[in-house]
């Protein structure tokens, strides 16, 4: 060979080494005929005579079509076809790409360990990843089985990884691409963020959104981490048991499947305890239909009796169920607040009747004379408390409706009487200036205000209050 063939082999030779261009045939016919003196600037006689596989793939690394040697050199004879990367592996990637320096790094980044994530040469999915990043590529390491939930984060269904994390490097916790808080809201808008005038903020608020739900996958709607009412019982046990200790009477509402957030938003609410509605819309949305206690006895469908009972109780009025009702635990039948007789005839004790003189005046039951605190009279003479204030008085309940009715003051058309529960009927007629009333326990019996009550003895003796 002349010396200037061996020359030319010579300078190839070191552009082999720096550059790494060509492949194991390309060497040996180098090798074998001095007249070839050099070979293209570029990785196409590598891909073209041995590595044409990483050739038509949809995103090529730009090296690969330009300069294998920016990453690979020869070792040794070029015989051999070795070739090792220009430094450490580990170090390869960031000599040309600049990663950012923040306080978390991805575990592969960290090690150096960018083919975990990346084909070197290209790949058919942006930025050569080696996998579908929308479905296969993350779950390669995390194997969560968010497939097997009932319920998934939107980008966690649709393999969406990097709208809440960073691939690289992130400042927060986990690689998130904000604090958690700022980066929840960055989609869920209508979640109340700070506190605003009349606006009530749930306390858990403040302790991030993932302290009641999963951010991936979980088996309770809204990706709760448990259904209410347990979840709500991680914070608030103390009010629950608060609530419930010594009570006979617990609400089917705050211990169903959904529980508190049944009645209560999560969030906010420009309501008191951040109720979800005002009473009675609340309360109608469960008692709409015949439901069944703990008791065994059956709760009457309030909605369809306030639809067809013009005539309504004035609590229910003005919205005010919890008047009557405890919203949550208690020791008195259907929750009441206070005694209410639950017979038609009762002893009378102004005990008995707690829970209706909390609004009514108790003239209503011990004066005789009923001018100025009552229509229910004859004359003057007070007709409630004829009929209450008795060792056997008749109970609010033997006459009035407590909740609607068709009639004026509430006045039922029947009342359930003895354990058989017959429906006594009172048959009552009211008039301009009074009315009349033919129940079973007596005959027709009328009553007029403007009649004159004979003045004849001092009233009978009562039971004391």
């Amino acid at each position: 060979m002349g010396v200037r063939g061996a020359q030319s082999r010579r300078g190839w030779h070191r552009t082999l080494l720096c550059g790494g261009l060509v492949c194991l045939s390309a060497c040996a016919a180098v090798a074998q005929d001095s007249a070839l003196t050099s070979v293209p600037a570029d990785g196409r006689t590598c891909v073209g005579e041995c590595h044409a596989d990483i050739l038509g793939r949809k995103h090529m690394h730009g090296p690969v079509q330009s300069d294998c040697g920016t990453c690979h050199v020869l070792t040794g004879n070029p015989k051999d076809h070795k070739f090792s990367f220009i430094v450490e592996r580990d170090q390869l990637c960031v000599r040309c790409h600049v990663l950012p320096h923040e306080n978390v790094m991805h575990a592969p980044v960290k090690e150096g360990r960018c083919l975990d994530c990346h084909d070197p040469h290209g790949s058919d999915h942006p930025r050569a990843l080696l996998a579908d990043p929308k479905k296969d590529l993350c779950l390669r390491c995390h194997k969560q089985n968010f497939a097997g939930k009932a319920f998934q984060h939107g980008p966690v269904a649709v393999g969406a990884c990097i709208v809440c994390h960073k691939p690289h490097a992130s400042e927060f916790p986990s690689l998130l691409a904000q604090d958690p808080r700022t980066l929840c809201l960055t989609c869920h808008s209508e979640v109340q963020a700070t506190g605003q005038p009349g606006v009530h903020l749930h306390g858990a608020l403040e302790q991030g959104c993932v302290r009641c739900h999963d951010p991936h996958a979980s088996n309770h709607r809204f990706q709760l981490r448990e259904a209410a009412p347990g979840l709500c019982l991680t914070c608030h046990q103390e009010k629950f048991d608060q609530i419930t200790k010594d009570s006979t009477v617990v609400h089917g509402a705050v211990t169903a499947e959904g529980g508190c957030s049944v009645c209560h938003e999560a969030h906010s609410s420009r309501l008191a305890s951040l109720r979800k509605g005002t009473e009675p819309g609340t309360c109608l949305a469960c008692h709409d239909r015949p439901l069944k206690a703990a008791d065994g006895s059956t709760v009457t469908d309030m909605a369809a009796l306030l639809a067809a009972n013009p005539d309504r109780h004035g609590p229910i009025r003005q919205g005010a169920c919890t008047a009557c009702h405890d919203p949550h635990a208690g020791k008195k039948f259907r929750l009441l607040t206070e005694d209410y007789p639950p017979l038609f005839y009762a002893p009378f004790t102004m005990d008995t009747f707690k829970l209706c003189f909390r609004c009514h005046i108790p003239d209503l039951v011990l004066k005789p004379s009923g001018t100025q605190i009552t229509q229910f009279r004859n004359g003057d003479k007070n007709l409630h408390w004829l009929h209450v204030n008795q060792e056997k008085g008749r109970t609010c309940r033997a006459c009035h409706e407590v909740h609607a009715s068709k009639r004026p003051a509430h006045i039922r058309e029947a009342v359930p009487f003895g354990s058989a529960g017959w429906m006594l009927e009172l048959n009552f007629e009211q008039t301009a200036d009074g009315g009349a009333c033919s129940p079973g326990c007596h005959t027709m019996r009328r009553y007029d205000r403007k009649a004159v009550t004979p003045r004849t003895s001092a009233p009978t003796a009562r039971a004391s209050p």
